[in-house]
């Protein structure tokens, strides 16, 4: 509807005020703090620097970042965006030690975590060696043995295939046969340390792998004893550790305002970089909307500050702050896509909300996908309580799946043709596979006007009227915009000349629409009758491309000038045909719905026969709709949105603008009730 008035705040205060000033701007959160430097006058003004309080902030903020999964993992809490956000009194929180509570928990999980971590690697390793023992339990010798001083036994293994233990005892070695698992021999072998060279040949030609337990002074046996033990010990502790996460995890909500609390923290700490200092005093310097004055004096009436709220001034780079009803401001994340508009200039969000709206519903026009929007977008809205970016995406969806549903009930689009499918293959005999020629087929069929598919030319001609009516509304707005300058001559002179031309053009469609449209001849009384309007209608056309070539340069100094201008202008009617061929994008995206949905439905009832053709026809139906809905929900989104931007903003829009961003609190898990709270008043 409009943007808001801004006004420029400036406040100075005590140096030692300065943080509680700075959490009282974001918890009004209609303050955005700003780094310009304001006049100093005679004052030596210097940046707040940043200060060790951050990087411990920082540090908190990773540590709880870090534990709030593993709190998560094993809470019995419900999870999901769905979960409602917790109200409270974050300063009674800190004061009752219930922030120092919750940090202690995030150490204790971390630790916690840490020891579960050291248990995990140890029974890996144990778990390696025990399987490396398991070879060797029958091996009564200690495995670290190594021989005497004469003689030397070392432990390893082979392939089967290569063993050969005849030749090892040739050489003088003495081999013991400690098992083997069908590929592989493991055996230990004692020898003469003389005997060493020969022993090596025998056994390198047995492609032997030695073994080495050096660590382990005992049995196999009794060393897989002792690991198995202490497997059970870790096991016991590891249930110790969960039964103690499972109990931290009761304090995961306390966690999560902690975390609030730290991030707010962290950002009063950035916010108050952007302040100036001097020796005992800070100035902040900031933007808020005019409808937040009384509220931003209130709160800082508790500080012993001065303040002024005062009026932009030229050459400042005023911050926008959009305002409208509850259904444009869902639209209004499409303007942000594109670019914000300039202060001061005109916010078009309320009529591009309203074409948004029905182009949407022209491109997509099917009452069974718009009914699936309006339930999910509406519903999960309801249900889930999402934050704001994602609640006015679902709720601008959900307003445009209403008007799917309309367009679809004028243009007969119910999942594409479902209702005409089921009756010709599920009651063929009522039917006689016809159908659409039933009164009540011919309404799903055809809806209230005609089926895009079957009469794609006078949907062409509905998309083309609504791309004209586009383009004169987005004429219309710059004929205002230019009369509010003070040029009504020129805000005329620019625009009406082109809808005295349409209006020929008007004129003169119903002929050629009818001559394109209808195979039969016209009754001779509407033939003369639409033969007269376009003649009347080309002489007006005419007449607007004259009234282009001699107003368009109303306002130049010379004759010229003049002339130039309306050349100029009849050249632009070049980009106008091309603007308005543009909309003819409605009527594709809407036959690639349309078609698409037919084929899945013709898919369907080609397997609806019998229990396994009836559950065919399900899965078919359904991952096919939603394919379906899926791409051209994307597909329509995306053009619905470029004829916005190129076409209708291309004819006013003074874009440029940066959105008004206040200084909040974190409030990811979590909302503050101990401040005042939004006091924006759109």
């Amino acid at each position: 509807m409009s943007i808001s008035t801004m006004k420029k705040l400036t406040v100075l205060a005590h140096a030692s005020d300065a943080d509680a000033i700075v959490r009282r701007m974001l918890h009004l959160k209609c303050v955005e703090i700003q780094r310009s430097i304001p006049e100093a006058g005679e004052l030596s003004l210097e940046r707040i620097e940043s200060d060790g309080r951050q990087t411990e902030i920082k540090e908190r903020i990773s540590r709880i970042e870090a534990a709030m999964p593993h709190l998560a993992k094993y809470s019995t809490r419900r999870g999901g965006i769905g979960r409602r956000i917790q109200r409270l009194d974050r300063a009674a929180f800190v004061a009752d030690g219930r922030a120092e509570r919750a940090y202690l928990t995030v150490e204790r999980t971390l630790a916690a975590k840490a020891r579960m971590n050291e248990i995990i690697a140890e029974q890996t390793r144990n778990e390696g060696m025990m399987q490396a023992l398991l070879p060797w339990l029958n091996y009564d010798a200690p495995l670290c043995e190594g021989g005497s001083a004469h003689t030397a036994t070392q432990l390893g293994s082979c392939s089967v295939k290569l063993c050969n233990f005849a030749a090892l005892e040739a050489v003088g070695a003495y081999v013991e046969d400690v098992s083997d698992d069908g590929k592989t021999q493991y055996f230990a072998i004692t020898y003469h340390r003389e005997d060493e060279e020969a022993v090596t040949r025998v056994l390198d030609a047995c492609d032997f792998l030695k073994i080495n337990f050096s660590d382990i002074s005992t049995t196999a046996q009794a060393a897989y004893d002792r690991l198995e033990q202490r497997q059970a010990t870790l096991a016991s502790e590891q249930e110790g550790l969960v039964e103690t996460l499972m109990d931290l995890a009761e304090a995961l909500d306390d966690v999560e305002v902690l975390y609030d609390v730290e991030a707010t923290n962290l950002n009063i700490c950035l916010q108050k970089q952007k302040l100036y200092q001097t020796q005992n005093c800070i100035v902040l310097a900031g933007w808020l909307p005019e409808a937040a004055e009384g509220k931003v004096l209130e709160g800082l009436s508790a500080f012993d500050c001065a303040c002024e709220i005062s009026e932009p001034e030229e050459g400042d780079e005023v911050p926008v702050l959009l305002r409208n009803n509850p259904f444009s401001s869902t639209f209004e994340w499409v303007i942000e896509m594109y670019s914000y508009p300039k202060y001061g200039t005109f916010d078009p969000t309320l009529i591009m909300s309203i074409f948004y709206f029905l182009i949407f519903g022209l491109m997509f026009a099917d009452v069974g996908y718009g009914l699936l929007l309006v339930l999910a977008c509406f519903g999960g809205v309801k249900l889930l309580n999402p934050k704001e970016g994602l609640k006015r995406m679902m709720l601008m969806f959900g307003y445009c799946g209403i008007s799917c549903i309309i367009m679809g009930v004028l243009f007969g689009g119910w999942f594409g043709d479902l209702p005409v499918a089921i009756m010709n293959n599920f009651f063929p005999d009522k039917f006689g596979g016809q159908a659409e020629n039933t009164p009540i087929g011919h309404f799903f069929n055809n809806g209230v006007f005609f089926n895009p598919v079957s009469s794609s030319i006078p949907f062409l001609f509905v998309a083309l009227g609504m791309g004209e009516v586009h383009l004169i509304a987005g004429m219309a707005v710059n004929m205002v915009q230019t009369w509010k300058k003070g040029n009504p001559i020129v805000a005329l002179c620019e625009n009406v000349p082109y809808w005295v031309m349409f209006a020929g053009v008007d004129m003169m469609a119903p002929l050629a629409a009818a001559g394109m449209i209808s195979t039969e001849p016209l009754a001779p009384k509407t033939q003369a009758l639409l033969e007269t309007l376009s003649d009347v209608g080309l002489w007006v056309m005419v007449a607007g491309i004259a009234m282009i070539l001699f107003l368009k340069g109303v306002g130049q100094k010379t004759v010229f000038a003049w002339l130039v201008k309306g050349l100029g202008g009849l050249y632009s009617l070049i980009s106008f045909a091309s603007d308005l061929l543009s909309y003819s994008r409605i009527l594709a995206l809407g036959l690639v719905a349309s078609v698409i949905a037919q084929v899945i439905n013709m898919l369907t009832s080609m397997g609806a026969k019998g229990a396994i053709g009836f559950i065919f026809m399900l899965i078919v139906m359904i991952l096919g709709h939603g394919l379906n809905l899926a791409i051209n929900l994307l597909g329509t989104f995306v053009h619905a949105a470029r004829l916005q931007y190129i076409e209708f903003f291309g004819k006013f829009y003074e874009d440029g603008g940066e959105a008004f961003k206040p200084a909040l609190p974190a409030e990811e898990y979590s909302e503050d009730t101990s401040y005042v709270p939004n006091v924006i008043n759109k």
